[in-house]
């Protein structure tokens, strides 16, 4: 797997950017306190269900409600997931339409992979010989349970595919530009091509060439 083919998106670049500005730059920095904290946040442990609240006031204030209850790599799941919806969503999700609810969700679950095992992060890594190894590697690594390791490595090994396609396509259309090009041609290439051109214009004036 080339991570170098690997492009981040806008909000990984944004959670990158906040991450180094708070010197979080390897696995052991992503605390949830230490997270919360450089966006801004609280967090807080309680026997209830994960929720966000936040009061959209200007003042950017918020607290993750966590529960106390989960095993620690299903609790760091939840965190991640909940971050999102005080940072970019806004309003109630109880009084938005389902297609907006669905929406955020999807949002907040793409927040969630981008956030708990960053791809700048990744890249630092010594990867297992053996690719199937490598979500094992993550969850084990970033604290997260094993699902989302592999949901996230099956983005970025999807992602990476895709650029390898497009490279493939665009060296092909290159090629065939390449080719095109009278510039690229052989001498004899070159002269079967005015050979064909003289023929045609003889015969558009009437005169059969032997």
């Amino acid at each position: 797997m080339d991570l170098s083919l690997y492009k981040m998106t806008p909000l990984e670049e944004w959670i990158t950017t906040t991450y180094l500005q708070h010197s979080i730059t390897t696995p052991d920095d992503l605390s949830l306190e230490h997270v919360v904290a450089s966006f801004g946040g609280e967090i807080a442990l309680l026997k209830t269900r994960s929720h966000a609240r936040w009061i959209e006031d200007g003042t950017g204030d918020f607290i993750i409600i966590i529960d106390s209850r989960l095993d620690e790599a299903t609790q760091r799941s939840e965190f991640y997931h909940e971050l999102c919806h005080p940072l970019r969503h806004v309003g109630n999700q109880q009084m938005l339409p389902k297609a907006f609810r669905d929406l955020q969700e999807t949002q907040a679950t793409m927040f969630q992979l981008y956030a708990s095992i960053p791809f700048f992060m990744i890249k630092e890594l010594d990867m297992p010989d053996l690719e199937h190894n490598v979500p094992y590697q993550w969850a084990q690594i970033f604290k997260t349970p094993l699902p989302l390791a592999v949901q996230r490595f099956r983005q970025i090994k999807s992602r990476i595919n895709q650029e390898e396609y497009q490279k493939t396509i665009n060296s092909y259309f290159q090629n065939q530009h390449s080719k095109s090009n009278p510039s690229n041609w052989s001498d004899e290439t070159k002269q079967l091509f005015l050979t064909a051109i003289r023929r045609k214009l003889e015969k558009s004036k009437g005169v059969v060439i032997q």
